[in-house]
């Protein structure tokens, strides 16, 4: 008689069970982590379910061989496969054939598993006959669709996913065609000087970084002379480099490609994948941004999908497609829930309001510029320090051994996640002049990473606080805390965020595929509301003040943090006649200008003297749009992007304010500063 088994895993998806634990499937067997492992020669029927009780796989087998250590999850018991219900085989062959390098056949969305065919009666076999060819394999049906479907994307700084909207439910694809769910946020040349993405690009990566560009979301829609691209260049793995239109860039091969060129890539590999799973040219998409994005980096990802052949119709913050993803279909009565976002390079904090499918954000704020690779950073300097000091000058003047360095403490910090200690093992990391090898061997604890991060988890926790404090929000009146991102795996982030709220977070949320489910959600209900049937109602609001620089080089907000969209305001401006007028924009929370994101200049003729009404409209998915009137009715106006020149700059710091004007954020307004622009001082409104 066979003992029936039912083991419940701690992974909410089965992309995270592929991702995490796919190293212990074989297509003969599997090791399961117990215990209580049954005796060998055991005859099992066993079932593994996700956390959230969904069946991942269901068969029979026999215990092989049984593995005692005391280090959590290393004991259990080898099972040999007997047979298996076809979903799980499947299962078992895109991990095995992904983990090999060989490609897997394509995987299609399957209906819920089935229990387990009778084993078919004994028959005698037929005498042989002649050798004929096979029968024609039956053509290929494409899925089932709607009419129209809505690819929704997550392009993240470290990996990408896609999902669309099947049969009643979200649903994420494979792509890449490796039959993997997740794509690496990664583009390089190969030895032709083509542009590959992806696993290959991570392939090149690891061994000529110097051909590859991997967490270029950061600096999208950024301005290459910006204060914060100044500082993270040192840290960046590849060469940044300033576009045609002042944006940072990577340089690769001696050519300066820009961030929304290679994202563009990425979404073609997505959309390519999807086009082939549902036997259709997907053409649709919702893509996904943190939600501290400015007004030009929301522009930026809009023109990589334009690169890519996708028609774009919303962008959308990632903090509201997590709520959407867990809140859809359950009628929630005005739930209020934060949602605490750390991937591997941005992180937001958002406190969102839900009732039933309606979603409504009170407040968000974040930091671009903090994610998953700066706790691997912090790591991977501390590994490097502890060689000698002949190893260590070895080690940073290779850009291969820095980023082996760096891959080895990406995989010991998700090792600790799971695990108190784990070991770095780098042969042959570095060698010195005279060709003597190094080699990197270390223990790394997981208060050894914590003590490293620590900083860096607490500026998740102060931005958290300043979220609630900008919604006038106790933390006791959130409802429900939902942690989302790879690097929220770590238990410090938990544990410093439950401190902070008093309240447990959630954790049957997808935290890596949640956002690309979001976004297929909204997608759908796009379509649905272009056929006259309801859909989702989002609200957002503002991540960041908008406004102009001012005399001395200050920032006046126009339109402020948190305003709900869309949204219009108008600003009244002193005008002379036929006196050309340039207006500096800016987004950002600093009070000086410069420390802002520089939007653009908005350039002005004015026909007649009198008042000149600016208007800053900011769309639904935060878009800004400038217009302009006058006295002689529309004013001729025209919104440059293109990098503030040195001159432009050096006139905005140099302008000094006039007495009573000291407070320029709130006083004094940037006139077309009246030695270059010819126009006239103006006082604020």
């Amino acid at each position: 008689m066979k003992v029936p088994l039912r083991i419940r895993l701690p992974f909410v998806t089965e992309q995270e069970f592929v991702e995490r634990y796919g190293g212990n499937v074989e297509r003969g067997g599997i090791f399961i982590a117990t215990r209580n492992p049954k005796p060998e020669g055991t005859e099992i029927s066993f079932e593994l379910v996700l956390s959230n009780g969904e069946r991942l796989m269901r068969g029979e087998g026999v215990v092989q061989q049984l593995k005692s250590d005391p280090a959590p999850g290393k004991a259990g018991m080898m099972v040999r496969f007997v047979r298996l219900e076809p979903r799980t085989k499947a299962l078992i062959d895109r991990i095995t054939a992904s983990r090999d390098g060989v490609p897997a056949a394509e995987p299609v969305v399957t209906p819920p598993s089935e229990p387990l065919p009778a084993p078919a009666p004994k028959v005698s076999a037929p005498p042989p006959r002649p050798s004929a060819p096979p029968p024609p394999p039956p053509p290929k049906k494409p899925l089932s669709l709607a009419d129209d479907v809505v690819l929704g994307i997550d392009l993240g700084t470290t990996t990408c996913r896609a999902a669309v909207f099947l049969d009643g439910a979200p649903r994420l694809i494979a792509v890449g065609g490796n039959g993997q769910f997740v794509l690496p946020t990664v583009v390089a040349l190969d030895a032709k000087g083509d542009p590959v993405v992806g696993h290959a690009a991570r392939g090149i990566l690891v061994s000529s970084p110097q051909n590859a560009a991997a967490g270029f979301k950061r600096v999208m829609g950024r301005r290459a002379r910006s204060k914060q691209i100044r500082e993270i260049a040192p840290r960046c793995a590849f060469t940044l480099a300033a576009d045609p239109e002042g944006d940072a860039g990577v340089e690769l091969a001696g050519r300066t490609w820009s961030a929304a060129e290679l994202a563009a890539l990425l979404l073609k590999e997505l959309k390519s994948s999807a086009s082939a799973l549902l036997g259709r040219e997907v053409t649709r998409a919702v893509l996904c941004v943190p939600a501290w994005y400015t007004d030009h980096q929301r522009a930026a990802m809009l023109d990589a999908g334009k690169r890519a052949g996708l028609d774009v119709l919303r962008v959308l913050n990632e903090p509201s497609a997590v709520a959407l993803a867990f809140g859809y279909g359950k009628g929630l009565a005005r739930k209020r829930l934060l949602v605490y976002d750390l991937g591997g390079g941005t992180f937001d904090a958002s406190v969102v309001e839900m009732t039933g499918d309606d979603l409504e954000v009170v407040s968000t704020g974040g930091d671009n510029f903090l994610g998953g690779v700066d706790f691997d950073q912090r790591l991977a300097a501390a590994l490097i320090a502890s060689l000698p000091p002949a190893a260590q000058e070895a080690v940073l003047a290779n850009r291969a051994s820095v980023q082996r360095v760096r891959d080895a403490a990406e995989s010991a910090k998700i090792s600790l996640s799971d695990t108190v200690k784990t070991h770095v093992d780098l042969p042959f990391v570095a060698s010195d002049a005279a060709g003597q090898p190094f080699d990197l061997k270390q223990d790394v604890t997981r208060a050894q990473l914590e003590q490293l991060t620590a900083e860096l988890v607490e500026r998740t926790a102060e931005i958290t606080k300043v979220v609630l404090e900008a919604a006038r929000i106790p933390a006791s009146s959130v409802d429900e805390v939902l942690l989302v991102g790879g690097q929220t795996r770590a238990p410090l982030v938990k544990q410093r965020l439950e401190a902070v709220l008093s309240k447990s977070a959630r954790t049957d949320v997808d935290p890596q595929g949640a956002v690309a489910l979001g976004a297929a959600l909204l997608g759908h209900s796009l379509v649905q509301r272009e056929r006259g049937k309801q859909g989702i109602t989002l609200s957002e609001v503002l991540s960041a003040p908008i406004g102009v620089a001012v005399k001395g080089g200050g920032f006046r907000r126009v339109l402020e943090r948190n305003t709900r969209l869309p949204a219009d305001k108008t600003l009244e401006v002193p005008i002379a006649a036929e006196t050309p007028l340039q207006l500096a924009v800016f987004q950002g929370t600093a009070a000086r200008a410069e420390d802002n994101e520089y939007l653009g200049a908005l350039h002005v003729v004015p026909p007649k003297a009198g008042e000149l009404a600016v208007r800053f409209s900011v769309s639904s998915d935060g878009r800004l749009d400038l217009s302009a009137s006058g006295p002689g009715g529309k004013a001729q106006i025209t919104f440059s992007t293109v990098d503030a020149s040195d001159e432009i700059r050096a006139a905005i710091l140099a302008a000094a304010p006039l007495p009573g004007e000291e407070d320029a954020g709130r006083r004094g307004l940037l006139s077309g500063l009246k030695k270059l622009f010819r126009a006239p001082l103006m006082q604020a409104p």
